[in-house]
């Protein structure tokens, strides 16, 4: 029994450290301007979306390549890990035609704001 609590807070360990270190790479709606054109965009273009980060912008990138780009904004709610909150964050900034202008409005280190 002691064995399985081990592993139990192990394992819940793991994924409160995982979860804080991809929230360091992802930005808030404050830190970026611009659009990202989701059939066009590259991974590092979709990962300054408010809470995407670069794991996420992978799914996007597979979900894009594997099904023949997304036909509405509103089809990038089919990529596992984006539900209607992580949408209502990243749908002002998301399009389907023109080009991807993101840019991110967060200082670099150093940098003063």
């Amino acid at each position: 029994m002691r064995v399985i609590d081990k592993s139990f807070w192990v394992v819940i360990l793991v994924i409160v450290i995982g979860s804080i270190w991809q929230a360091r790479f992802c930005l808030s709606v404050e830190q970026v301007e611009g659009k990202v054109n989701i059939n066009t965009a590259t991974e590092a273009q979709i990962a300054l979306l408010p809470g995407i980060g670069p794991k996420l912008a992978t799914e996007v990138v597979n979900y894009r390549t594997n099904n023949g780009g997304f036909k509405t904004v509103e089809d990038i709610k089919k990529v596992s890990g984006v539900g209607d909150k992580k949408f209502e964050k990243i749908k002002d900034f998301v399009v389907l035609e023109g080009e991807t202008t993101i840019k991110s409005t967060k200082p670099a280190k150093g940098e003063k704001e």
